[in-house]
């Protein structure tokens, strides 16, 4: 009796701790080439709301060679869990997904580009001296909602400002001004 006690005793011990310790298991697939890259940055973000793992940069226009390697090894070990796990040809299906992503963020980027309200009011902050921040939206599979903020990077006390807000729509190929 007394060993099933001390059975018992240490099994909800090791319960209770293992309730307790806090362990971090979120899955990352890592990149390069994204860290700065408006469009590559934001296809990252968008499709990773679709997987079971957080999208994480490690650098950007240039990195040691010897990361590239480290960076394979570590998705390798992703996608072989994925695809033990219910997932069929993960990589492939994610590349896929990620390079239509890319292609569609630089169609919007493009036609609202082209469109010369957005051009003029792009080259008024430039003459400002100011920066400007994009946050991008994904309303569905043809229409990105931009809002653009500007900061001074002599002042960066001050706060962002909002500037303005546009849609681009891929199937019109139109830039619509929201705000």
């Amino acid at each position: 009796m007394k060993i099933l006690t001390n059975i018992l005793i240490l099994l909800i011990s090791n319960l209770t701790l293992a309730q307790i310790e806090k362990k971090n298991d979120t899955l990352e697939i890592w990149t390069l080439f994204s860290i700065g890259n408006f469009v590559n940055q934001n296809a990252e973000k968008i499709i990773e709301k679709e997987w079971p793992f957080k999208v994480k940069g490690i650098a950007g226009d240039s990195f040691v060679e010897g990361l590239i390697d480290s960076v394979e090894i570590h998705n390798n070990k992703i996608w072989n869990y994925l695809d033990t796990n219910g997932y069929s040809n993960s990589k492939k299906k994610f590349e896929s997904d990620l390079l239509a992503e890319i292609i569609r963020i630089k169609k919007a980027v493009e036609i609202s580009q082209s469109n010369k309200t957005v051009s003029e009011l792009y080259t008024k902050l430039r003459k400002r001296k100011l920066q400007n921040y994009t946050e991008l939206k994904k309303e569905n599979n043809t229409k990105y909602e931009f809002t653009v903020f500007s900061f001074d990077l002599k002042n960066l006390e001050r706060k962002q400002d909002f500037e303005f807000k546009f849609i681009s729509d891929l199937k019109k190929e139109k830039t619509k001004i929201i705000e």
